[in-house]
């Protein structure tokens, strides 16, 4: 019976993941809106699961710029290994930077440098488009970022 109760609660949490696809949240967020929708589930099952999932490659793990760690689920994970990250400072969303500026800065620094980067740990820190112009907190969601001319 117990295998059965976590079963349901990791079933319905998966389904919040999922239909907050890149969008970026704690655990006390998850917690928060799912006993809001009249799931009993604990903070410590929560933080648990993400954990799980994070270590799957699932989830995207980070720490914000506020120090709180943070949690966006991802359909390919492999897809992180190919492209960089940048984080807004202000909103704390997460961008998916597909540049090829950023590759040969990579490479660069791997030839020049014999430093070598980790695309999936490499966050660019600064403001996005929307708090520059104004944006309030969190709610213009995280996502790719726009084409970088460099890039077509």
């Amino acid at each position: 019976m117990r295998g059965e109760y976590n079963t349901r609660q990791k079933r319905e949490m998966l389904k919040f993941l999922k239909d907050r696809s890149m969008q970026h949240f704690s655990v006390d967020d998850v917690v928060f809106d799912m006993q809001n929708q009249g799931e009993k589930i604990g903070r410590s099952t929560v933080y648990r699961y993400l954990e799980q999932l994070a270590e799957q490659g699932a989830v995207r793990k980070y720490q914000s710029v506020q120090g709180v760690t943070q949690y966006q689920h991802v359909e390919d994970a492999a897809a992180c290994d190919g492209h960089f990250h940048m984080m807004c400072s202000k909103c704390g969303n997460l961008f998916h930077v597909d540049c090829r500026l950023m590759g040969a800065l990579a490479k660069h620094l791997t030839e020049d440098h014999g430093f070598v980067l980790d695309p999936r740990e490499t966050i660019l820190v600064g403001l996005c488009e929307k708090c520059r112009d104004g944006g309030e907190g969190a709610e213009h969601g995280a996502d790719t970022a726009s084409e970088c001319h460099h890039c077509v």
